[in-house]
């Protein structure tokens, strides 16, 4: 029966811990992400900016010519990916 709760814990903490990157973010933290898609001369709106593993996923960033992006950042607000959108 131990055995049993343990694995359920252990079950119940894993999968809260799969929702937390729907906390919301704080205003620093939206500030650091607009910083980063400003300086590459695009814009995003701040619901569009969640937490990723670790980092920031900002969705339907607009850049020049309209063209829209998923730009992914890390943690210290630096670009790791951009991904054009079909």
């Amino acid at each position: 029966m131990r055995i049993f709760a343990a694995a359920f814990a252990l079950t119940f903490v894993m999968s809260a811990s799969a929702y937390a990157t729907d906390e919301a973010l704080t205003e620093q933290q939206v500030e650091g992400v607009q910083q980063a898609i400003k300086a590459m001369d695009c814009t995003v709106e701040d619901t569009d900016i969640e937490m990723e593993n670790g980092g920031y996923e900002a969705d339907d960033v607009i850049c020049k010519d309209d063209k829209r992006f998923d730009v992914y950042l890390d943690k210290d607000f630096k670009v790791t990916k951009k991904v054009a959108e079909d």
